[in-house]
């Protein structure tokens, strides 16, 4: 089982307009309601490739227990934390042609609430030989929770993957106890380096400081595919032109290929081949984080894997 966390996970709602009027009244009946955060949405790729994921992180209130059984209900288990506030909802408008969201902030944890969840990692990662943590913190929590979290998987041996961004990524890659798998863009490379980078440099800039002990790195280039660092080795990953239907989640999905692919101990170019497959297939869909299984082998088999 590969445990993924979603610290400030929220309920997804789309609204699909075909205006939106401002100011006035508008009314639909295409609506969605799900489970969404990155830590979940990893999940939902990772079960559609044939694994078993655990979901955690933090839910309070009735959105909270919305998605506890959003969740059973698609066959996945939840080892979620309850806090006091209430789980925030994350609104997507869908209007000609045009994508509106508004994202609530979720809520506060407090000290008692972020204690509970490290002492009982041992029963939250039960079972569990990898550890993914992906997206933002909520209110009341800074990146030493995700660095107590990646020590934890340290110490028990458990492989720990993480998928933030800003000051948050910047302190964790810096720190002593690094994780074993990130995937930065380009921009978020610069950002800890403090410094612009060219696509050329990241050869020699992943085996330097401080990103020369992590053993795997992907940065992600969008429709140009992907630089990979996998232990002392670098690669570059193209991917098929397509028409790209919806790109959102295509980081979440490549990296639930990445862990599947390592929690089975495929080779390099193999879990490469089957990120940048997940990444691709989800593009296609309309769905976020969705990936249509039957098409797998035929976009595997184009996805072109160079050492450099």
């Amino acid at each position: 089982m590969i445990l993924t966390i979603t610290a400030n996970p929220s309920v997804d709602i789309s609204y699909q307009l075909e205006k939106f009027n401002i100011d006035d009244v508008t009314r639909t009946s295409d609506i969605e309601k799900h489970a969404g955060g990155k830590g979940i949405h990893v999940g939902y790729v990772l079960k559609e490739l044939g694994a078993a994921p655990v979901h955690s992180g933090f839910v309070g209130g009735k959105l909270g227990e919305f998605i506890e059984e959003d969740l059973e209900k698609r066959g996945q288990k939840t080892r979620f934390v309850k806090v006091k506030g209430d789980t925030r909802n994350c609104i997507a408008i869908l209007h000609e042609g045009k994508q509106t969201e508004i994202l609530e902030a979720g809520p506060t944890i407090s000290i008692d609430e972020k204690e509970e969840f490290i002492n009982n990692l041992n029963q939250i990662s039960e079972g569990c030989h990898i550890i993914n943590i992906s997206g933002s913190l909520p209110k009341g929590l800074t990146s030493d929770f995700y660095k107590q979290i990646i020590k934890y998987a340290k110490k028990h041996n458990k492989f720990v993957s993480i998928d933030t961004s800003g000051n948050t990524l910047k302190d964790i890659i810096n720190s002593e106890e690094k994780p074993d798998l990130i995937k930065p863009n380009e921009t978020e490379i610069s950002y800890v380096l403090g410094r612009n980078i060219e696509k050329g440099d990241l050869k020699e800039i992943l085996k330097e400081e401080p990103f020369k002990n992590i053993p795997y790195i992907v940065v992600s280039m969008g429709k140009d595919g992907a630089i990979v660092k996998i232990k002392n080795k670098i690669y570059n990953a193209k991917v098929p032109k397509v028409l790209a239907i919806n790109p959102v989640g295509s980081g979440d999905s490549s990296l639930a290929g990445a862990l599947f692919a390592i929690d089975k101990e495929k080779s390099d170019e193999e879990i490469i081949k089957t990120s940048m497959t997940c990444g691709l297939l989800n593009v296609l869909t309309e769905e976020i984080a969705h990936i249509e299984i039957e098409k797998f082998d035929k976009y595997f088999n184009e996805i072109e894997v160079e050492e450099v």
